[in-house]
């Protein structure tokens, strides 16, 4: 192998490992934070909406600024509504694919909520964010669109 190809499979590793840790940081202080609600007396939906917003602009803003960092990043606006769109989809297709192997198929429902979590995190989340959402900005390319 190449050196210059053993460099970019390192890089490309790196970030998803990034990618992954900011996952698991957002969805700690979600869980942490519904919790915390719950037991305080908070309503356990206005727990759940106060914890999914938090997560995502916690993930959000570690994979723009340390999982996927550009020397160029692109427009926040622009970027925010591709997670939005990326983050929409991801909950409709965990949701499909929980109920397939729940429902569908004789898996436990928390092994197999988890499983359908991890599936689309890898093969949904991972490739969207890291080519459509957070995608490489070129410097005049971005700076032609008035990206910053």
């Amino acid at each position: 192998m190449s050196p210059g190809l053993w460099r970019g499979l390192v890089d490309e590793v790196g970030r998803f490992v990034r990618a992954n840790l900011s996952s698991t940081i957002a969805s700690g202080l979600e869980y942490v934070l519904v919790t915390g609600l719950v037991v305080a007396g908070v309503h356990y939906l206005v727990a759940a909406t106060f914890g999914a917003v938090t997560g995502a602009v916690t993930d959000f803003a570690l994979k723009r600024h340390w999982a996927f960092p550009r020397a160029v990043a692109g427009h926040i606006g622009h970027q925010s509504l591709r997670y939005l769109a990326v983050a929409g989809l991801s909950l409709v297709l965990n949701l499909a694919l929980s109920y397939a192997l729940v429902d569908g198929l004789p898996f436990p429902k928390i092994p197999g909520v988890i499983g359908a979590s991890l599936v689309i995190g890898f093969a949904w989340n991972y490739p969207l964010h890291r080519y459509f959402v957070f995608r490489p900005v070129h410097p005049q390319a971005g700076a032609q669109r008035g990206e910053t």
